[in-house]
């Protein structure tokens, strides 16, 4: 899966977070919400995707840290509360590999 481009462009508004060493509350209350939003709006990710994208920006290692713990966490916490989702199936339907 790769993530979409509205994803993308939350992403990016977080990653040039700058901090001299801890995040504050305010820099960490933006990534918890940019995670809200990407899921609530109905966009879904791979956590190996956000750490494809992690690889490839020049974010400061404590903001990478904390966006891969919040990926994680609200994935979880929305896996949780659909627990019936449908998967996305690439496949022809033949049952083959197409």
């Amino acid at each position: 899966m790769v993530l979409s481009e509205n994803t993308l462009g939350l992403l990016n508004q977080i990653v040039s977070i700058d901090c001299k060493g801890a995040l504050d509350s305010t820099q960490d209350e933006l990534i918890r919400d940019t995670f809200q939003k990407i899921l609530s709006t109905g966009n879904v990710y791979k956590i190996d995707d956000i750490e494809k994208w992690l690889e490839s920006t020049v974010a400061n290692p404590v903001v990478s840290e904390r966006i891969l713990n919040v990926a994680h966490y609200q994935k979880a916490k929305y896996d949780a509360k659909n627990p019936l989702k449908m998967a996305h199936d690439d496949s022809c339907g033949c049952g083959g590999d197409c």
